[in-house]
Protein backbone atom coordinates (compact mmCIF):
# COMPACT_ATOMS: atom_id res chain seq x y z
CA UNK A 1 0.00 0.00 0.00
CA UNK A 2 2.76 2.41 0.94
CA UNK A 3 4.07 1.05 -2.64
CA UNK A 4 0.64 2.61 -4.40
CA UNK A 5 1.01 5.96 -2.22
CA UNK A 6 4.46 6.26 -3.59
CA UNK A 7 3.59 6.27 -6.90
CA UNK A 8 0.56 7.76 -7.23
CA UNK A 9 2.33 11.14 -4.89
CA UNK A 10 5.26 10.92 -7.82
CA UNK A 11 2.73 10.75 -10.74
CA UNK A 12 0.68 13.89 -9.31
CA UNK A 13 3.94 15.99 -8.79
CA UNK A 14 5.01 15.15 -12.38
CA UNK A 15 1.88 16.15 -13.63
CA UNK A 16 1.91 19.54 -11.37
CA UNK A 17 5.72 20.35 -12.70
CA UNK A 18 4.88 19.96 -15.85
CA UNK A 19 1.86 22.23 -15.93
CA UNK A 20 3.78 24.47 -14.02
CA UNK A 21 6.79 24.43 -17.01
CA UNK A 22 3.78 24.86 -19.64
CA UNK A 23 2.10 28.02 -17.79
CA UNK A 24 6.24 29.55 -17.19
CA UNK A 25 6.74 28.64 -20.95
CA UNK A 26 3.76 30.68 -22.59
CA UNK A 27 0.96 28.06 -21.53
CA UNK A 28 1.60 25.14 -24.24
CA UNK A 29 -2.17 23.63 -25.02
CA UNK A 30 -2.96 20.71 -26.70
CA UNK A 31 0.00 19.80 -27.67
CA UNK A 32 0.41 23.50 -29.77
CA UNK A 33 4.26 24.82 -29.52
CA UNK A 34 4.32 28.32 -28.16
CA UNK A 35 6.74 30.07 -30.69
CA UNK A 36 3.92 28.78 -33.66
CA UNK A 37 1.13 30.60 -31.56
CA UNK A 38 2.80 33.98 -30.66
CA UNK A 39 3.73 36.37 -33.47
CA UNK A 40 7.34 38.05 -32.53
CA UNK A 41 6.46 41.26 -30.76
CA UNK A 42 8.04 44.75 -31.32
CA UNK A 43 9.88 45.73 -27.90
CA UNK A 44 9.78 49.22 -27.45
CA UNK A 45 12.06 51.09 -25.10
CA UNK A 46 10.35 52.50 -22.14
CA UNK A 47 12.28 56.64 -22.31
CA UNK A 48 14.42 57.71 -25.37
CA UNK A 49 17.49 58.45 -24.66
CA UNK A 50 18.57 61.75 -23.93
CA UNK A 51 20.49 62.21 -27.06
CA UNK A 52 17.79 61.31 -29.09
CA UNK A 53 15.59 63.90 -27.68
CA UNK A 54 18.45 66.81 -27.88
CA UNK A 55 18.86 65.76 -31.54
CA UNK A 56 14.98 66.26 -32.33
CA UNK A 57 14.90 69.50 -30.14
CA UNK A 58 17.49 70.94 -32.06
CA UNK A 59 16.22 69.34 -35.71
CA UNK A 60 13.12 71.17 -34.82
CA UNK A 61 14.05 74.20 -34.25
CA UNK A 62 16.69 74.73 -37.36
CA UNK A 63 13.79 73.26 -40.02
CA UNK A 64 11.48 76.49 -37.57
CA UNK A 65 13.80 79.02 -38.56
CA UNK A 66 13.99 78.17 -41.88
CA UNK A 67 10.39 78.47 -42.18
CA UNK A 68 10.41 81.83 -40.92
CA UNK A 69 13.21 82.49 -43.42
CA UNK A 70 11.22 81.03 -46.26
CA UNK A 71 8.36 83.34 -45.42
CA UNK A 72 10.44 86.42 -44.75
CA UNK A 73 11.69 85.72 -48.65
CA UNK A 74 7.82 85.25 -49.73
CA UNK A 75 6.95 88.12 -48.42
CA UNK A 76 9.83 90.33 -49.95
CA UNK A 77 8.52 88.44 -52.76
CA UNK A 78 5.23 89.58 -52.47
CA UNK A 79 5.79 93.18 -51.65
CA UNK A 80 7.88 93.44 -55.23
CA UNK A 81 5.71 91.50 -57.41
CA UNK A 82 2.82 93.48 -59.42
CA UNK A 83 0.92 90.26 -61.06
CA UNK A 84 -1.83 89.42 -59.07
CA UNK A 85 -2.21 85.74 -59.99
CA UNK A 86 1.68 85.37 -58.72
CA UNK A 87 0.74 87.51 -55.50
CA UNK A 88 -2.33 84.79 -54.87
CA UNK A 89 0.06 82.06 -55.41
CA UNK A 90 3.06 83.49 -52.69
CA UNK A 91 0.04 83.64 -50.21
CA UNK A 92 -0.98 80.31 -50.85
CA UNK A 93 2.65 78.96 -50.40
CA UNK A 94 2.72 81.11 -47.50
CA UNK A 95 -0.53 79.97 -45.86
CA UNK A 96 0.76 76.38 -46.15
CA UNK A 97 4.67 77.21 -44.40
CA UNK A 98 2.27 79.16 -41.93
CA UNK A 99 0.61 76.07 -41.18
CA UNK A 100 3.81 73.66 -40.94
CA UNK A 101 5.75 76.28 -38.80
CA UNK A 102 2.71 76.07 -36.23
CA UNK A 103 2.90 72.12 -36.61
CA UNK A 104 6.69 72.36 -35.93
CA UNK A 105 6.42 75.04 -33.49
CA UNK A 106 3.60 72.91 -31.29
CA UNK A 107 6.31 69.79 -31.87
CA UNK A 108 9.35 71.57 -30.52
CA UNK A 109 7.37 72.55 -27.28
CA UNK A 110 6.57 69.36 -26.60
CA UNK A 111 10.16 68.29 -27.23
CA UNK A 112 11.44 70.98 -25.27
CA UNK A 113 8.97 69.99 -22.02
CA UNK A 114 10.04 66.76 -22.40
CA UNK A 115 13.76 67.90 -22.51
CA UNK A 116 13.18 69.95 -19.64
CA UNK A 117 11.38 68.13 -17.22
CA UNK A 118 12.46 63.83 -17.99
CA UNK A 119 16.54 65.58 -17.69
CA UNK A 120 16.85 67.69 -15.31
CA UNK A 121 20.08 66.74 -14.55
CA UNK A 122 21.64 66.85 -17.97
CA UNK A 123 20.25 70.78 -17.98
CA UNK A 124 22.04 71.72 -15.31
CA UNK A 125 25.49 69.97 -16.18
CA UNK A 126 25.22 71.70 -19.61
CA UNK A 127 23.78 74.85 -18.90
CA UNK A 128 21.36 74.05 -21.68
CA UNK A 129 18.67 77.10 -22.65
CA UNK A 130 16.61 76.21 -25.22
CA UNK A 131 14.16 79.39 -25.76
CA UNK A 132 10.81 79.36 -26.28
CA UNK A 133 9.62 80.57 -29.77
CA UNK A 134 6.29 82.27 -30.32
CA UNK A 135 4.52 81.77 -33.52
CA UNK A 136 3.97 85.35 -35.69
CA UNK A 137 1.54 85.76 -38.18
CA UNK A 138 1.67 86.08 -41.59
CA UNK A 139 0.58 89.69 -41.29
CA UNK A 140 3.10 90.68 -38.14
CA UNK A 141 5.46 88.67 -40.02
CA UNK A 142 4.84 91.15 -43.29
CA UNK A 143 5.00 94.38 -40.68
CA UNK A 144 8.09 93.50 -39.30
CA UNK A 145 9.86 93.19 -43.06
CA UNK A 146 8.37 96.49 -44.19
CA UNK A 147 10.51 99.65 -44.72
CA UNK A 148 7.88 101.43 -43.19
CA UNK A 149 6.91 99.66 -39.97
CA UNK A 150 10.16 99.50 -38.80
CA UNK A 151 10.75 103.30 -39.08
CA UNK A 152 7.67 103.63 -37.20
CA UNK A 153 8.89 101.60 -34.65
CA UNK A 154 12.21 103.38 -34.26
CA UNK A 155 10.17 106.79 -34.07
CA UNK A 156 7.73 105.32 -31.54
CA UNK A 157 10.77 104.03 -29.69
CA UNK A 158 12.19 107.29 -29.57
CA UNK A 159 9.47 109.02 -28.56
CA UNK A 160 8.77 106.64 -26.02
CA UNK A 161 12.38 107.10 -24.76
CA UNK A 162 12.64 111.01 -25.03
CA UNK A 163 9.17 112.51 -24.52
CA UNK A 164 8.88 116.07 -23.50
CA UNK A 165 5.87 117.57 -20.94
CA UNK A 166 3.23 118.18 -22.73
CA UNK A 167 3.94 121.93 -21.20
CA UNK A 168 6.62 121.73 -23.10
CA UNK A 169 5.32 120.41 -26.38
CA UNK A 170 2.74 123.20 -26.32
CA UNK A 171 5.80 125.97 -25.68
CA UNK A 172 7.78 124.62 -29.01
CA UNK A 173 4.24 124.09 -30.85
CA UNK A 174 3.52 128.13 -29.86
CA UNK A 175 7.19 128.71 -31.12
CA UNK A 176 6.93 127.67 -34.58
CA UNK A 177 3.74 129.15 -34.79
CA UNK A 178 4.92 133.09 -33.85
CA UNK A 179 8.68 132.73 -33.96
CA UNK A 180 9.15 133.65 -30.86
CA UNK A 181 9.02 133.04 -26.82
CA UNK A 182 6.63 133.49 -24.68
CA UNK A 183 6.27 132.93 -21.02
CA UNK A 184 4.13 130.01 -19.87
CA UNK A 185 2.49 130.65 -16.46
CA UNK A 186 3.86 128.39 -13.93
CA UNK A 187 1.35 126.65 -11.77
CA UNK A 188 2.15 126.57 -8.00
CA UNK A 189 4.82 124.44 -6.12
CA UNK A 190 3.91 121.63 -4.50
CA UNK A 191 5.55 119.47 -1.64
CA UNK A 192 7.25 117.58 -4.36
CA UNK A 193 9.04 119.52 -6.91
CA UNK A 194 12.52 121.13 -6.18
CA UNK A 195 13.34 124.12 -4.48
CA UNK A 196 15.55 126.26 -6.44
CA UNK A 197 17.68 128.56 -3.71
CA UNK A 198 19.09 132.49 -5.55
CA UNK A 199 21.96 134.11 -3.68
Amino acid sequence: MSCLVLKISSSFLTILLSASAALASGGEESGKPADAKDAPKEVKPREESYGVVQARVAALEAKIRAGETEIQKLILEKQHTKDPAKVNEILQHMMTLHKDLAKNLKDYDKERTLLKYRYPEKGLADKREYERIDLKSIEEMENQMSLGSSVKRTLKKVRTQYEAPEDVKKVEASEAADGHKKSVPQAPASLTDPVILKK
